[in-house]
């Protein structure tokens, strides 16, 4: 399994209607979308690995196998659009188990 803490990865992340890009940053505790400042909607959002219940695999436009879902405590589905999708839900499983959950 790919370790992703301290890298970085490119990705789109859906506010409402609109796909905003920019990066995950992967840390310790959680990871961070920061969107790129060319975007119309920009910003950080922040989801720690402790408050992550669930996550599903989506695909982009009804047949691209890029995407997933973030499911997170209160209800929030946060989608993503990724490279290495497997990767990813590999590792976020991992971190969900250190905190008990999954």
């Amino acid at each position: 399994m790919r370790n992703y803490v301290g890298d970085s990865i490119a990705a789109n992340f859906f506010r409402g209607v609109e796909s905003v890009g920019g990066k995950i940053y992967f840390d310790e505790t959680g990871f961070t979308f920061k969107s790129h400042r060319f975007n119309l909607q920009k910003g950080e959002t922040r989801i720690d690995y402790p408050s992550i219940i669930l996550i599903k695999r989506r695909n982009t436009l009804g047949i691209v196998p890029n995407g997933i879902s973030v499911f997170t405590e209160g209800g929030f589905e946060h989608k993503f659009v990724i490279n290495n999708r497997e990767e990813v839900i590999e590792f976020l499983t991992a971190q969900m188990k250190k905190y008990g959950k999954n």
